[in-house]
């Protein structure tokens, strides 16, 4: 009965070990941004100043993929 238990209990350690490194986590890119009225040139208009802040003193540029969509998708 003892062996039962612990082979219970291995068998549900690996499965939650196994589970625990493939998260399900997705990355969505939207690609058609075209007649935004935003330009990477002006981030303020769509980008808090703490993230403006933060994208400075971590090096990271404003790039297009940073644009949000269009507002006419906005319905």
């Amino acid at each position: 009965m003892m062996k039962k238990i612990h082979l219970l209990l291995l068998c549900l350690g690996m499965v939650a070990a196994v589970s625990a490194q493939n998260p399900t986590c997705y990355r969505i890119y939207l690609s058609d941004k075209a007649n935004t009225p935003y330009s990477i040139s002006n981030p303020s208009a769509y980008l808090s100043q703490r993230a403006i802040d933060k994208r400075t003193r971590f090096n990271i540029p404003i790039t297009e993929q940073d644009l949000p969509i269009n507002p006419q998708y906005n319905g």
